[in-house]
């Protein structure tokens, strides 16, 4: 096939090109402007590379109608205090137009609130969770039938709880729709992964949880440290290419697999790369799939995408700076056809975001929809020549890096990708410190003194350590009121399928129900298992992904 353009136009815009070159190096400037024409994108495709809206591979968007009459979830994530605290700013995000639910810190940590390791830290880093009654009131007053939920995190005994929740109130598994950041990695014994929590996850939605995502690969959490958008696009296809693979030996197949997968992606900073990242992440992912493993179900192919922007970019620093970044993040998002979204707050560089923040964070979402008239065109940006081969080099390189890391070992693509987020750490805030990469109001174009910022006194949320107190409370009653010989067998019953490597999930579920504790049951599986393995490990900031 011919490409997109005539070739004797082609090659007249060719000699054309090398002359506007030479005339840019005479300037004397000492470099050549990016300008993209119609010879980056010569050898496109346009049914094969393109195609439409709703087709593989899928460049132009997962739906045929784009944004119009389904617009993104809007999933602002909410998390601190007590289960009290966070269903109260959750039901006011719900009232105020939010779609979805994300809720941040439970399960984070193996021990209960009344251990002396959790002084200082109940309710900071998100929701306090300690048993299934905390579980029970953050979703008081919720349509789970209507709502979809995002568990932040792997915890099993929190995703038990939240099936636990579900049964109570008589809404099927089958209708509950959801997703778990959860990832397979390597781990357990045999081919089959015995004893694998993040496999067990896996394996107990397929064939108990039909509408819940159990693989959500969170590429953000490393994007945050510093890598770049080819490292997100690469190590987020090899997560979910081992995802596949690694539940081989479950006797699942990939369009057993594959269809319930998502990918969980940051917005950054430079805008024209990020709306290219996300059609050349849909094109990377559709085309692993059928290619080389060997998937036959569309559904298969679809790379469903929750985008959250940037946080290593936001600055206590002038902190009104973070509303431009974030709103421009999320416009990449759109522009870029992702499913689902949250706007970081602009005081999240300080702690707790605010409700005024938060409600601002979600009307910047409601904006871009509402008053741009974006959502009326699908793949707007679609065709730009800048687009075009910003979409073909990130899905060259990335599918390069992708294939370094599938001819590794599993176990030393893992440590390689975690070396490497630690490695751009570093590197980034070296870049800064150098004022080589600019921040605006940290490193360059500050403000002569304080004082002079009229918004250099921002309103932060205050911090209750008293919320450590009620939940100790609420701990200690769960512990008293319980039926003591259930919560012992329940116990033994957890020992044992950690025992004899059998899929965690159902006893989990038991032990919730028996009102055991977090911190009770990481000691069981300590007991049994002896400590986590390190590669168990959050790449952010050490919390357990599946316990």
């Amino acid at each position: 096939m011919t490409g997109l353009f005539d070739p004797e136009a082609i090659e007249s815009i060719r000699e054309n090109h090398t002359a506007w070159e030479a005339r840019m190096v005479s300037t004397g400037s000492g470099c050549t402007p990016a300008l993209f024409t119609p010879l980056d994108v010569a050898s496109m495709r346009y049914e094969e590379d393109l195609a439409w809206p709703g087709e593989y591979p899928y460049t132009r968007g997962l739906r045929e109608t784009g944004y119009i009459g389904k617009s993104w979830t809007r999933r602002q994530v909410v998390g601190f205090g007590t289960a009290e605290e966070t269903n109260e700013r959750l039901r006011l995000l719900i009232s105020e137009g939010q779609t979805g639910f994300s809720v941040c810190g439970m399960g984070y940590w193996p021990f209960d609130s009344d251990d002396d390791r959790a002084v200082g830290i109940v309710g900071r880093g998100g929701v306090w969770v300690d048993t299934l009654n905390d579980v029970d009131d953050l979703l008081r007053g919720l349509d789970l039938e209507k709502l979809s939920i995002n568990q932040i995190g792997s915890s099993i005994p929190i995703f038990a709880m939240i099936l636990s929740v579900a049964k109570r109130r008589g809404i099927s598994w089958d209708n509950l729709r959801g997703t778990i950041q959860n990832r397979v990695i390597p781990g357990g014994s045999g081919p089959a992964l015995a004893g694998n929590g993040s496999a067990d996850i896996v394996e107990f939605c397929i064939r108990n949880c039909p509408r819940w995502n159990h693989t959500s690969i969170s590429a953000r959490n490393m994007r945050d440290l510093g890598i770049s958008a080819v490292q997100e696009l690469a190590f987020a296809a090899f997560q979910g290419a081992y995802a596949v693979t690694a539940l081989e030996g479950r006797g699942l197949g990939v369009d057993e697999v594959a269809p319930r997968i998502s990918f969980y992606f940051s917005a950054e900073n430079r805008f024209l790369e990020e709306v290219a990242k996300f059609r050349a992440a849909r094109r990377l992912w559709a085309r692993i799939v059928r290619e080389e493993l060997g998937g036959q179900n569309p559904r298969s192919e679809l790379m469903r995408m929750h985008v959250q922007t940037s946080a290593i970019n936001l600055t206590a620093q002038e902190p009104l700076n973070n509303i431009v970044r974030s709103t421009i993040h999320a416009l990449a998002a759109v522009l870029g056809g992702v499913q689902s979204l949250h706007v970081n707050s602009f005081d999240e560089a300080l702690g707790i975001p605010t409700a005024e923040a938060a409600i601002l964070s979600l009307r910047a979402q409601e904006i871009i929809a509402n008053e741009t008239g974006i959502e009326e065109v699908l793949d707007p940006l679609g065709g730009s020549y800048a687009i075009e081969a910003l979409t073909n080099q990130l899905e060259k390189q990335a599918h390069e890096l992708y294939r370094e890391l599938c001819r590794a070992d599993p176990l030393d693509a893992f440590k390689a990708m975690k070396d490497a987020c630690y490695e751009a750490t570093y590197e980034r805030q070296q870049r800064i410190d150098r004022g080589e990469q600019v921040m605006v109001g940290v490193n360059r174009f500050m403000a002569a003194t304080e004082e002079g910022v009229a918004f250099a006194s921002v309103p932060s949320f205050e911090y209750h350590p008293e919320w450590r107190d009620k939940q100790i409370r609420r701990l200690r009653a769960v512990r008293e009121s319980r039926d003591h010989d259930v919560a012992r067998v329940a116990a033994r019953a957890l020992a044992r399928a950690y025992e004899k490597r059998e899929n965690i999930v159902p006893a989990m579920i038991r032990a919730v129900e028996a009102h055991l504790s977090i911190g009770e049951i990481a000691r069981v599986r300590e007991e049994v298992l002896g400590p986590v393995d390190p590669i168990w490990l959050d790449f952010q900031d050490g919390k357990y992904f599946a316990l």
